[in-house]
């Protein structure tokens, strides 16, 4: 599966200087790979705040919400996913705030749930980088 991806893992919003969390994130993508390493350069394609169009790409993120209990039995839970991004953003309380006006908008847009959890992380995400780019956040 290529990592020449153009979507993000909104859980990753802004988190370039969060080392620790690009590592995880790295090895997550890896896993849901199959195993295959995952670069720098395809990480940094991974974290931008762009729509997956191909069900690879979809599927893909799905199987990183997953991971993240983000996305749970083909359940959106935005409430894990504010948790994820609390703990990922402790420092950034301001960029914080508005991430979560965004999930808390998408919480309420997105359906909670869908049996294809490949076409629910796509509409999580397009919901997410919407409002992001309303935010002036992407």
């Amino acid at each position: 599966m290529s990592l020449k991806i153009h979507f993000i893992v909104f859980a990753a919003i802004g988190v370039a200087c969060v080392c620790g969390f690009q590592d995880q994130l790295k090895s997550v993508i890896k896993d849901c790979q199959g195993g295959k390493e995952v670069t720098n350069e395809e990480l940094d394609e991974f974290i931008k705040p762009l729509i997956p169009k191909t069900e690879e790409e979809k599927c893909l993120m799905a199987c990183v919400f997953r991971t993240y209990n983000i996305i749970n039995n083909g359940h959106y839970d935005p409430v894990l996913a504010y948790g994820v991004l609390k703990d990922v953003l402790k420092d950034f309380p301001e960029k914080l705030s508005k991430i979560k006006e965004v999930i808390d908008h998408c919480g309420d847009d997105v359906p909670q749930h869908m049996d294809n959890e490949c076409d629910l992380a796509s509409e999580i995400m397009q919901c997410e980088v919407k409002y992001q780019k309303a935010m002036g956040l992407a």
